[in-house]
């Protein structure tokens, strides 16, 4: 009896719910706020536990409860009930993963294009008030997806009229007994044992400064909440010093608010196989959002990042190998598996290690470099860049609309290919506008203002009509985005484009 109870217990502590086991004692928040409109059967609450979604959507789902239907709540009652729904209610890391570019409601440039014939039906019927990312970001159980036609006439009564082009009652009890099929619930959530309190190295990038290193100390709070500092230092000679607070739900979606540099910045991150990767991004207007990963500080000696992370034929790269208690180095101590790559000179220099290398072969390879007595990383190696291309390909801007509706820009970057569209990586290219003709007498390029040379566009007009303008329109429209880069005496260039359009006064449905 006292090993069971010791087994118990065990399990207990490391989240696993048995079948048939009470997500939410009839103690807990989450039951004595929802059971009074949302029935428990079977020691089971309807609807939420029929339901797993992202912390972010959750927080919507929690704020409509509150707004629409008087679900009595404080602010600091509704951090803790977030957390308590996610402990098993919330997505797997690869599925939030698979939406993660809605995690931060940060004018994502990402466009949403269906694949196939059944996905087109799925977008015509949904992906007008929705973004499919939105509608991706839950798993439910076949009875509540078919619940969420009811609940779209019992919140807009006039939906037929507003889809009159086609029979949307019929049509959208077909798309959501599809969705039950492909985005079932399965099972809940079991959260994991996890702590991301200590000290940790971070590596990342940001389109229009470049990458950046730096360290962070995250240490443990009450209640799944921690305090988060550090300071990164960026190529382009900037540095930011930052401080906030995070969450963690369900033992991998960590949340953070912080202030880089007295900006408020927010970050959602996956914390998963004791690594943190993920965003953070800058308020509007420039919506600067910055990618980096997380290394645990106190790890085993390793190499974790080379930059660059290729070498193009008859060129001299200088690579510098970021990691963990890297060791002094000498050249013959580096070597390169998978290509005819010659190291000149190595030597560490402070936390990196700092190499000279050449190419010396010929043809697009992927090879290894191996630092002796630590890992391999990945090099891919080129006979020379091929071509560049901006991302995003169409970016879009809001201009500025109002204290609530505050203009949102666009950060575009180059990046190089080799043949084939075999990716190299980000070059830091040189950006400028044209005018792109839609009409006669066109004169949105006069109109937009200008992009930064590192790729920063940020509209300068408030949204109205301007009388003095041809067709007296508002500060909108769209123009060419150029990038011009030079290597080695060969000239490169690309184009996209750039649409500035009118705040969004209809916000994401919630």
């Amino acid at each position: 009896m006292k090993k069971l109870i010791t087994l118990m217990t065990l399990l207990l502590s490391m989240g696993v719910l048995a079948d048939g086991a009470m997500a939410f004692s009839k103690d807990s928040l989450t039951w004595g706020k929802c059971t009074g409109c949302h029935e428990p059967k079977d020691g089971k609450i309807s609807r939420v536990e029929e339901i797993r979604a992202t912390p972010d959507e959750w927080g919507v789902i929690i704020d409509r409860m509150a707004r629409l239907y008087d679900m009595d709540l404080n602010a600091s009652e509704r951090d803790v009930l977030l957390k308590e729904i996610c402990e098993t209610q919330i997505l797997s890391p690869e599925e939030l993963d698979k939406v993660s570019y809605l995690n931060l409601y940060n004018n994502p440039q990402t466009v949403e294009i269906p694949q196939g014939e059944q996905e087109g039906q799925f977008f015509a019927t949904c992906v007008r008030c929705h973004s499919a990312g939105k509608i991706k970001s839950y798993r439910m159980t076949e009875s509540a997806w078919a619940k969420v036609r009811d609940f779209h006439y019992y919140m807009d009564p006039a939906i037929d009229g507003q889809m009159r082009e086609m029979k949307w009652y019929e049509e959208s009890a077909a798309i959501l007994a599809s969705l039950a099929k492909s985005l079932p619930y399965d099972k809940p959530w079991v959260t994991p044992q996890a702590n991301p309190a200590g000290s940790w190295i971070v590596l990342g990038n940001e389109p229009g400064k470049g990458n950046y290193r730096g360290h962070a100390s995250i240490k443990a709070g009450q209640s799944g909440s921690y305090t988060v500092a550090g300071a990164l230092s960026y190529d382009d000679g900037t540095s930011e010093h930052f401080q906030g607070e995070a969450v963690l739900y369900g033992g991998h979606a960590l949340r953070t608010e912080t202030r880089h540099n007295n900006f408020v910045t927010l970050g959602a991150y996956s914390f998963a196989d004791g690594i943190i990767k993920g965003q953070h991004h800058f308020p509007a207007p420039d919506f600067r959002t910055s990618t980096s990963t997380w290394y645990p500080a106190d790890g085993p000696a390793r190499i974790l990042k080379v930059t660059p992370s290729y070498l193009l034929a008859g060129e001299t790269t200088t690579l510098t190998l970021e990691g963990v208690k890297l060791p002094e180095i000498k050249a013959g101590d580096l070597d390169f598996t998978g290509g005819n790559v010659k190291v000149l000179e190595a030597r560490r220099d402070g936390e990196t290690i700092v190499a000279k290398v050449a190419y010396q072969g010929k043809g697009a390879v992927q090879a290894s470099l191996t630092v002796k007595n630590l890992n391999t990383l990945p090099v891919t190696l080129a006979d020379r860049i091929d071509h560049i291309k901006i991302t995003p390909e169409l970016g879009r801007a809001r201009v500025y609309g109002g204290i609530h509706f505050p203009a949102e820009g666009v950060q575009f970057e180059a990046v190089a290919y080799a043949a084939d569209d075999l990716i190299l990586g980000a070059v830091p290219a040189s950006f400028k506008l044209s005018e792109f003709v839609t009409r006669e007498n066109d004169d949105d390029l006069a109109w937009l203002g200008a992009i930064a040379k590192n790729g920063t566009y940020i509209p300068t007009s408030d949204y109205g009509q301007i009388m003095t303008r041809e067709y007296k329109t508002e500060g909108t429209g769209l123009v060419n985005v150029s990038a011009e880069y030079e290597r080695a005496g060969h000239q490169y260039t690309a184009e996209a484009m750039l649409a500035v359009v009118p705040p969004d006064y209809v916000p994401r449905v919630k």
